[in-house]
């Protein structure tokens, strides 16, 4: 469908919502807001519209609508799977002044915030009440509740807590056409007619944007602590952390570096690891609100581990301890950044028992691409990060990085996986939709996309590929 341009007049329409500062035309300016985390997408919007109000988000969306000009909601920038990209042009929506906390209601146990909040800050300010909000993305401190909403975010914790739509009561949401619609409340079964709310979350600002939010939190853990487990090899390591959950051991957590990820950021970080010989690290959280508790369910897993043929058990009750045990972790994209030049950022999910076959079918894939690959994630839940990079100052084809990412999900979907666990499809997995969907659900999707976007304004280009394929690469972040 064809789009209308950004001209003046429209400028002067937008600019009469919110205001000329809030409005952004320059041309450095606008490249922020042109590409978001995932490696090589760029694409320059017209505009950028900064909005303080559901209202205003309303009027916004009503003149785009009226216009036929597209428009990408963008909250933090820190998708992985090119969700926040304007490859449409057209305006850019950003809800980063939309950040307030409108309640922490501690009788009912619920928070109601707007989609700009940043997700480590609600949980800052959710702290002195005793509660949290358990999904946690590796970028919290950066990434907004709008995103977390918009891409059905989860993280460490998901496997004990579930993920966005296990706390998510209520929305304020705006349609295309810019009509303002409530979804639910402070309720925690809601059984009223079609689930509206579980729809609108994890459509990457396909169906609506999401304004505001009432969130489900839960009392606070007072009790925390990391073990770090050494394991010769990953199929050591699988083991172990199914037998974890067999048992009915409830960890909050159990995270998984590779042994050439655990080295790789050693060496970032200028600091010797312990056990960094070893090919499987595992990071496992307990918490609780009773000590006992606490101290005999990591006692079972540290005897667990020992029988599964752990190296180490390293236990990390201070927080200074429990820092050091995550920061390997939390520093593993920063460091194939620093080392390799990325061209994957893949968040694949296999059954837990298929990992270590997933592992090694995915090193060898890469090899022969002449590329590597960093396998960390959440081995509780089968959620591995399968990120791939060449050396530096070596380039790959478009062409070759497109046939690589289909290998990758041939051997997942091959697995009993799929393609995408939290990231969402957004732009970067479009051409390959259709290898883990069958073509009766893709045209159900897309039918259940032209009744809430009839004009295809909201985020287009997102989910569905427009044509036959979708291009991998565009602008000036193209690596041939």
């Amino acid at each position: 469908m064809p789009y209308s341009k950004v001209t003046p007049a429209v400028i002067a329409h937008l600019e009469s919502i919110i205001g000329n500062e809030h409005v952004i035309k320059d041309h450095d300016a606008l490249e922020n807001y042109a590409h978001d985390e995932t490696p090589g997408y760029f694409a320059l919007p017209e505009v950028v519209v900064k909005p303080g109000s559901t209202s205003e988000v309303a009027r916004i969306l009503r003149a785009a609508h009226e216009y036929r000009i597209p428009v990408t909601p963008r909250s933090g920038g820190t998708s992985l799977s090119a969700g926040a990209v304007p490859v449409s042009g057209g305006i850019v929506l950003s809800l980063e002044r939309m950040n307030a906390i409108k309640e922490i209601d501690t009788t009912n146990l619920v928070a109601i915030v707007e989609s700009g909040i940043v997700t480590e800050d609600l949980d800052k300010a959710l702290a002195p009440h005793g509660l949290f909000f358990p999904p946690d993305p590796v970028s919290l401190d950066s990434c907004m509740i709008g995103g977390n909403v918009a891409e059905c975010a989860g993280g460490p914790r998901a496997m004990k807590y579930g993920v966005t739509k296990n706390y998510v009561l209520g929305m304020e949401a705006v349609l295309a056409d810019g009509t303002i619609q409530r979804y639910g409340g402070k309720l925690l079964k809601n059984v009223t007619g079609y689930d509206m709310i579980g729809l609108i979350i994890g459509s990457e600002g396909t169906l609506a944007i999401v304004t505001e939010v009432t969130l489900r939190v839960l009392p606070r853990p007072r009790i925390i602590v990391d073990l770090l487990i050494s394991f010769a090899c990953v199929n050591d390591a699988c083991a172990f952390a199914i037998d974890v959950l067999k048992q009915g051991l409830t960890p909050a957590c159990i995270e998984f570096m590779e042994g050439d990820v655990y080295r790789m950021v050693a060496r970032y970080l200028k600091q010797t690891l312990p056990n960094a010989e070893a090919d499987a690290q595992i990071i496992v959280e307990i918490d609780g609100s009773n000590k006992e508790y606490v101290k005999r369910q990591y006692d079972m897993i540290g005897d667990c581990a020992l029988k599964f043929g752990a190296l180490d058990v390293l236990v990390g009750e201070s927080t200074a301890d429990r820092t050091r045990i995550w920061e390997p972790r939390k520093k593993a994209s920063d460091a194939l950044k620093e080392v390799a030049t990325p061209i994957a950022r893949e968040d694949l999910v296999v059954p837990k028992s298929a990992i270590p076959e997933l592992i090694e079918k995915l090193k060898k894939c890469a090899l022969h691409y002449n590329a590597h690959m960093y396998a960390f994630g959440h081995l509780g839940d089968g959620n591995i990060h399968a990120d791939v990079g060449i050396e530096k100052g070596k380039t790959m084809t478009s062409e070759d990085i497109s046939a690589l990412r289909q290998e990758i999900y041939r051997i997942t979907v091959g697995l009993g996986g799929t393609i995408t666990a939290e990231h969402g499809i957004g732009l970067s997995k479009t051409a390959f939709l259709s290898l883990a969907l069958d073509p009766g659900q893709i045209r159900l999707m897309r039918k259940i996309k032209h009744i809430f976007d009839p004009h295809n304004i909201l985020n287009p280009g997102k989910i569905f590929a427009s044509g036959s394929s979708a291009p991998q690469y565009k602008g000036k972040d193209d690596p041939k």
